[in-house]
């Protein structure tokens, strides 16, 4: 299986503008927003690690959404590709060291998310390790650490100068598409409007 950290930057990659139609479609992901990626992993098994309560099934993005009404702390879960995506509108289980160092062990995890303080964080875990940690919004890493070298370009690919720090010419920062695209370009897991809209998401809560 080819490592997908280390894909051609030369071929074509998405940008920030592919996902655009996340937040035009779910202007709620602006408030908050946490997407996890689990390589080599079923939504049972992804669900059971980040949550503690089972709640079933959902249909599509808007249905696991239209259940944090009810349970604050849901994360959905959906096959796609090879990998498994959990989606939780306002549940931080995706960013929690305690539960993803352990969910990637002997696998892949990578968690982008913005939460409803606006704090964003790309984070890439590989077998027990955190490999890559930054903030997408200011550009560098947390604390005094420095924008991770290798994440530099794929930044730019998707349409960001990562030594940049204000808005893109339209006054945005785009931040969430360009996480959705980075990601994308990383994993392969190209997600589209019909896996938001179609998809079935196991369900559970982190509370």
């Amino acid at each position: 299986m080819p490592d997908q950290s280390r894909k051609d930057l030369s071929a074509k990659v998405k940008t920030y503008r592919d996902f655009q139609w996340v937040v035009r479609d779910y202007p709620w992901v602006e408030n908050s927003l946490f997407v996890t990626y689990v390589r080599d992993a079923d939504p049972a098994t992804v669900i059971e690690a980040m949550t503690v309560r089972d709640l079933g099934e959902a249909n599509g993005l808007s249905g696991v959404n239209e259940r944090g009404w009810e349970e604050i702390s849901v994360v959905g879960a959906a096959v796609l590709g090879e990998w498994t995506i959990a989606i939780a509108p306002a549940a931080t289980a995706g960013v929690s060291e305690e539960l993803m160092r352990p969910l990637s062990t002997g696998r892949e995890v990578l968690t982008h998310s913005k939460n409803v303080d606006a704090l964003s964080s790309f984070f890439v875990w590989k077998d027990g390790e955190r490999m890559a940690s930054f903030d997408p919004l200011s550009r560098s890493g947390f604390g005094l650490e420095p924008m991770p070298v290798d994440w530099e370009p794929r930044m730019r690919a998707v349409g960001i100068d990562p030594h940049g720090d204000g808005p893109l010419p339209d006054g945005r920062f785009h931040v969430i598409e360009a996480s959705f695209a980075m990601a994308a370009n990383y994993t392969g897991a190209q997600i589209t409007p019909e896996f938001f809209s179609a998809s079935n998401f196991v369900v559970g809560s982190a509370d």
